[in-house]
């Protein structure tokens, strides 16, 4: 999809949201928030994985995609949503806390990453993996990737939108910090899931270098200890001046201790 089209898509559904909310009672903020600008324009993008993922990570010193590890041997399997949306070919990232259960470790990157990938990447108000099988569309009958496309923002840009998310869907921004539902599905009407129903997705083509725009890294004392490729990464961290992020978790709660270091994290940086 070509950045006019995302551009495109991008004027259509700030219009359908203020279109929206304008029929809801009480009436909406019309007026701009401080706190959703400030929260929207400041956000990191967050990748977390598990351990063993991060492991190779931190060795390469690269997030691939799918594609790019199915050039290395790894092939991408048919049932993956990656393969059913056609974003086997992007690395992804969420413009909010962590968020994906399951993991236990994670960098965060700067918003600058973003403008680096204007012209080829692009975001969803949506976790498009999660659109695959676990977020239910408003006509059932249109295929998960054709309401992809009709999603995809132009990157940064697509902030521009998350800001009146968080001015006219939540009670407050904070809540989508927080990981707290908005209160209302708004015009895109979708049901089902987790937080990554309505948490920003942002996809960069083929592959992330951490050795740039890398804000921090977090990690559990115990995997840091356990893999030495994790130390090599953290070790680095200190020495660029890259927050390194270490926390106690304990086993099987991983994601818990991720998820809260990450959201205080970012009130240090935010407020």
């Amino acid at each position: 999809m070509s950045q006019i089209q995302r551009k495109a898509n991008l004027t259509r559904l700030c219009a359908e949201l203020d279109a929206y909310s304008a029929t809801q009672v009480p009436p909406p903020r019309t007026q701009p928030s401080p706190l959703a600008g400030k929260l929207s324009n400041s956000f990191f993008l967050s990748n977390s994985s598990t351990p063993e993922t991060f492991a190779h990570i931190c060795q390469s010193r690269t997030l691939f995609s799918r594609e790019r590890l199915a050039s290395q041997g790894i092939p991408v399997k048919p049932g993956k949503a990656e393969a059913a949306m056609g974003t086997a070919n992007c690395v992804f990232f969420y413009l909010a806390p962590f968020r994906y259960p399951r993991t236990a470790c994670g960098l965060l990157f700067a918003g600058s990453l973003e403008s680096e990938c204007s012209p080829e990447g692009a975001a969803t108000p949506f976790d498009s993996g999660a659109l695959h099988r676990r977020l239910a569309r408003p006509d059932s009958q249109e295929l998960a990737p054709a309401f992809l496309a009709r999603h995809n923002l132009p990157i940064p840009d697509h902030r521009v939108y998350l800001e009146r998310s968080l001015r006219l869907l939540f009670r407050s921004p904070e809540d989508y910090l927080n990981g707290v539902d908005p209160l209302s599905a708004g015009p895109l009407g979708l049901s089902g899931g987790d937080s990554r129903r309505w948490t920003h997705e942002v996809r960069i083509p083929d592959h992330v270098s951490v050795s740039t725009h890398l804000q921090a890294v977090f990690a559990p004392h115990s995997i840091i200890a356990a893999y030495r490729d994790i130390q090599s990464l953290f070790e680095w961290c200190r020495r660029e001046g890259v927050d390194a992020e270490p926390f106690h978790a304990e086993p099987g709660s991983e994601f818990v201790g991720l998820e809260s270091r990450s959201i205080d994290y970012l009130r240090k940086r935010i407020y």
